[in-house]
């Protein structure tokens, strides 16, 4: 660019320089011209005026006019014409001066003569001379003059320019900077090209992808440097700048494809082309652009990957498995052919996680899977479905085959020994198998029958292969349970649960005057039916979903207690809540209850949380602890089922707890049953010296709620005190489902 610039100044220089030497000679040359012109014409015209006036001299006097001197001077001195500084001069015929008038003028000097006539003939000649010394003054100080002109001349033509030049030549300079400081600091490859595809320009990034450098490359063909492969494929490809030069637009290429280097490696990248016109909309060169994708291509191949398969062992995961399994479904649909599905459960796997630890837990899932894998085809998945579960999709097998292949496997990992830390671990598996058949109709329900097999598999004895078939009573009400689980998640995607509750009747007047109330989930179906908790509960428990029932439940009751507490008059309400022994192992559950109890000002008093015998004995620092934090929010708590344990009197002390809720089955026949009777004193004593206040369960008439209040029981609860009815607002019309006990959740 300075270069050019230079170049371009000199060449204004020059014309300028032109145009001033040409004001600075012309003017002085025009006016000398000019003022000779002027001073000839003059003294032509004087001498043909003083020739005419000689003329009737000559007339009258033809031969000896030569000789009339005073004449002549009067003549020469006398109007029309005067003279000033001219000298007159007259020769006769033959040249000899007859007559000289005037000094002789300084040199250099102008003569004009005129002929003089006698008639027709010629009988001499007047001469005028005059000096041009003034004439060459004057024309010397027009030269000064066209020299400061010309040097003014010279000084704009070369200035303005110049600094219209470098104003221009300093905004492309800048454009030009600017636009190389761009695609030097951008991250793609920048290649331009002439009209021919020769390159003429690479950026750092094109440098170093292509590995070279501009003077290596400049005005070679771009296609001898740069070659393209499909990255599938390998096959050749045409690069996308010379498409864009001959069709004339802009052409994009974001699909597979790959750079070949010099060195042998191949570079996902991304093209970009496009050519560059003149403003005749000729094209005069093309720019292309690439982009290394081999980071972000990379990432999608493996977000891509991890999405089907499982990251530990490298299997295909629940999904994938899923996916295949469809497609199998849809082959024994159409064409009729069979595939058989296992559902695989280790068996002794916790022993070796709880004992080594997850790492080695780990080791032995990733062990397990080549062992797998080894075992079965290349036309066949093997997935893991879950933490220690498996699922193989056996193509073209029937169910004879299926059986072969499963024993087989399971033969494989019972022989199978994990090392670790010098000590030796065997493992079973149980296998449940199923048959795709054209009468299916969906892979949920053929993995529904493969895990209902590995269930049973695993309920009759471990270490077994289970075939389902649809006339097997046990398997079929195994898959009605895990039928539950879509329509619990459909009911919570659709707010389809509703809250009961079931009142406490005081049988003692020292508890005060408040309400007490167990609160009761109800599913609502899907023809508006109400579904008791005894059909989806356990269905909840084994698929891991009571953590969200009870985060449910508590939201609910917190959220509208203060509702519930408007529908009693502002008197005292206690709401007993049931909670799962999964949410009290759950990290993170107490602090819901507390955020919630903060967010709806739950004050204290307010919630009694109830645990069952069997939940706090299965766990019980855990449980003690869990009590603990719920107390020191304000919250009491009540131990459920209490009698149904063993040594429930020897960990009951470990339990800080408010109330202790005799289980149903000693109050209910205590009217008639002496044993029942005395297990219901003695467990209402002991909750007594213990500082703990008293419920009975299954207070179903008058007759037991009147023994209960003799023994010194503080609350009775069933359905002699009240059947449960709706916690807020109206219960949804029809079929109520009371068909077992109601007084717990």
């Amino acid at each position: 660019m300075q270069a050019h610039r230079e170049g371009v100044a000199r060449i204004i220089t020059r014309l300028a320089l032109i145009v001033g030497l040409a004001v600075a000679i012309s003017l002085p040359l025009i006016y000398a011209l000019t003022a000779f012109s002027d001073a000839s014409e003059g003294l032509a015209f004087k001498a043909k005026i003083k020739a005419s006036a000689f003329t009737s001299l000559i007339a009258s006097n033809p031969d000896e006019w030569f000789f009339a001197e005073n004449r002549m001077q009067g003549l020469i001195s006398r109007e029309p014409v005067a003279l000033d500084d001219e000298q007159i001069r007259i020769f006769d015929a033959q040249g000899l001066l007859v007559l000289q008038s005037g000094e002789y003028p300084k040199s250099p000097v102008l003569s004009r003569s005129y002929p003089l006539y006698d008639s027709a003939r010629v009988a001499g000649r007047l001469e005028v001379s005059s000096s041009l010394r003034s004439l060459v003054y004057k024309t010397l100080i027009a030269a000064l003059l066209g020299i400061f002109f010309g040097g003014i001349v010279f000084g704009i033509t070369r200035v303005l320019p110049l600094r219209a030049l470098r104003r221009v030549t300093d905004a492309l300079f800048e454009e030009k900077e600017r636009a190389e400081t761009t695609l030097h600091a951008i991250s793609d490859a920048v290649i331009t090209t002439d009209a021919r595809g020769r390159i003429q320009y690479l950026n750092p990034t094109a440098e170093l992808l292509l590995g070279t450098s501009l003077p290596f490359v400049h005005d070679q063909a771009l296609s001898s440097i740069i070659h393209f492969v499909d990255g599938t494929s390998k096959e050749p490809l045409e690069d996308s700048l010379q498409r864009a030069l001959r069709e004339r637009r802009e052409m994009t290429c974001k699909g597979n494809s790959e750079l070949c280097r010099r060195e042998g490696e191949n570079i996902a990248v991304e093209e970009r082309s496009a050519p560059i016109f003149d403003q005749r909309g000729e094209i005069v060169g093309g720019v292309m652009v690439l982009h290394d994708v081999r980071v972000s291509r990379e990432y999608i191949q493996r977000r891509s990957w991890e999405a089907t398969h499982d990251l530990l062992t490298g299997l295909v995961n629940r999904r994938e498995f899923e996916n295949r399994v469809q497609l199998a479904l849809s082959d024994a649909q159409n064409l009729g052919a069979y595939h058989v599905v296992c559902y695989m459960d280790l068996d002794r796997f916790k022993v070796i996680n709880d004992s080594c630890g997850h790492a080695a837990g780990d080791e032995l899932l990733i062990q397990l899977a080549r062992l797998l894998q080894a075992r079965i085809r290349d036309s066949d998945t093997l997935a893991r479905l879950g933490g220690d579960e498996f699922g193989i999709l056996i193509k073209d097998c029937d169910a004879e085959r299926g059986q072969v292949i499963a024993a087989e496997i399971m033969a494989a990992v019972n022989d199978f020994h994990f090392a670790r830390e010098s000590r030796f671990f065997t493992v079973g598996i149980s296998v449940g198998l199923t048959l795709i058949t054209p009468e299916h109709i969906s892979v949920a329900e053929i993995v529904s029958e493969a895990d209902c097999a590995c269930y049973w598999s695993k309920e009759r004895g471990l270490n077994r292969v289970c075939t389902y078939h649809a006339s097997d009573m046990a398997l079929a009400a195994r898959r009605s349970e895990t039928g539950w689980i879509a329509r619990i998640n459909a009911a919570f995607e659709e707010d389809r649960f509703v809250l009961y509750h079931q009142p406490y009747r005081i049988l003692n007047s020292a508890n005060g005057h408040g309400h007490h109330l167990e609160v009761l989930i109800r599913m609502v179906g899907e023809r508006g039916e109400i579904i008791a908790p005894g059909h989806f509960l356990p269905a909840a428990e084994r698929y891991n979903l009571m953590l969200k029932i009870d985060r449910w439940v508590i939201h609910e009751v917190f959220s509208r207690y203060h509702a519930l507490l408007a529908e009693h008059d502002n008197v005292p309400v206690t709401c007993a809540i049931n909670l799962s022994g999964a949410s009290i192992n759950t990290e993170g559950f107490i602090d819901y209850i507390r955020e919630q109890a903060q967010r709806y000002e739950i004050g204290p008093g307010s919630i009694c949380f109830e645990l069952t015998e069997t939940i706090a004995i299965n766990n019980l620092p855990a449980a003690a602890e869990f009590i603990t934090a719920c107390k020191a929010i304000g919250f009491s708590f009540a131990l459920d089922d209490f009698g149904t344990g063993t040594s429930s009197f020897g960990y009951l002390k470990k339990l800080p707890v408010d109330f202790l809720k005799i289980d149903g089955s000693f109050v209910k026949d205590i009217e008639t049953d002496h044993i029942d009777q005395a297990m219901t004193e003695s467990i209402n004593h002991i909750g007594h010296l213990m500082g703990m206040q008293t419920i009975a369960e299954y207070a179903e008439n008058e007759a037991i709620i009147d023994k209960l209040k003799i023994m010194g029981v503080d609350f009775a609860q069933g359905y002699g005190v009240s059947l449960p009815k709706p916690l807020f607002g109206q219960a949804v019309e029809s079929g109520n489902l009371f068909d077992e006990t109601e007084s717990t959740a």
